[in-house]
């Protein structure tokens, strides 16, 4: 499996960190040419510095329809075309409930989701078909899957996205162009940390500090990595998935298959306690921090 994806290349989204950055990597390593995608562009140049003209950085905001395409359209000028792509940039968005969700937080959640997957598939179709078919995959989540585990607007556009991926899925089917979803469970990365409504400040620490806390957040005892998206994201988009399309695999340790809750910060009090971190950080803070016994909500 060292060059499953030589010859191969591939346009990947939220690629500067976490698990973006990590399936870039994983592809390049493999023997394929990845296009770099975030609007982080020193973290891009890093990652593109590690591996010799196998990762090209393009800055490109997803909020942006024509930053995609531009990416797209650098993945084949760069490489020749594109056999891979990976929508993955995301935000955790605000922790509102329903009946106080904004409407432009709807419309730009379900742009940075939604439309930005919708635009990555529209941008790299053409070109895929040129070349006889095709792997797409999109970060979706649990909390796509059911309630209870984070923010209401994050919920909704990454459920958006499994129903896209089927639709998708059959319309391509035709083309030999697959679409898929991988569905990461609790993940020790930044948005993560935001979409419990920790400040920026704190989402890093806490990043650094999960693996322990996560052992009693599922069954099976450690922590999520990068790493174990990026291997499925890999699955999906090698030879070994060509029979694979229209399916959200689940990466979770479980996750998915204990009680839910009612609330997602219900869902986070055992990890906040065991970080041994102060309430008082996280924001906005709903008042459902108080009755956790874990500090006064914020207005």
């Amino acid at each position: 499996m060292a060059n499953r994806f030589e010859g191969k290349s591939a346009f990947i989204t939220g690629a500067a960190h976490g698990i973006g950055a990590a399936t870039a990597r994983l592809i390049a390593e493999e023997g394929g040419k990845v296009v770099a995608a975030d609007v982080d562009e020193d973290g891009l140049n890093a990652l593109a510095a590690e591996h010799g003209g196998r990762i090209v950085a393009a800055r490109c905001d997803v909020l942006q329809p024509g930053d995609i395409a531009a990416g797209v359209a650098t993945c084949v000028e760069a490489f020749g075309g594109v056999d891979i792509v990976f929508s993955n940039a995301g935000a955790s968005g605000p922790s509102s409930r329903v009946e106080s969700v904004e409407d432009a937080d709807l419309d730009r959640m379900m742009h940075l989701h939604l439309r930005a997957a919708i635009a990555a598939i529209r941008a790299s179709v053409p070109h895929m078909r040129a070349r006889g078919g095709g792997s797409i995959v999109l970060t979706t989540s649990v909390s796509g899957m059911r309630q209870g585990y984070a923010p209401v607007l994050y919920s909704l556009s990454k459920g958006a996205l499994i129903q896209l991926a089927q639709i998708a899925a059959v319309e391509l089917a035709g083309d030999m162009i697959r679409v898929n979803c991988v569905c990461p469970g609790f993940v020790p990365t930044a948005i993560f940390a935001r979409s419990m409504g920790f400040a920026e400040k704190t989402s890093e620490k806490f990043a650094r500090r999960l693996d322990d806390p996560a052992k009693a957040a599922q069954p099976l005892p450690r922590a999520c990595t990068p790493q174990d998206i990026a291997e499925a994201v890999a699955y999906l988009s090698s030879d070994a998935g060509s029979f694979v399309t229209g399916q959200n695999l689940v990466v979770d340790g479980g996750l998915s298959l204990t009680p839910g809750s009612g609330d997602s910060r219900a869902v986070y009090a055992p990890i906040i306690s065991a970080l041994g971190l102060d309430p008082e950080e996280i924001e906005p803070g709903p008042a459902v921090w108080s009755k956790l016994g874990l500090g006064k909500a914020k207005n």
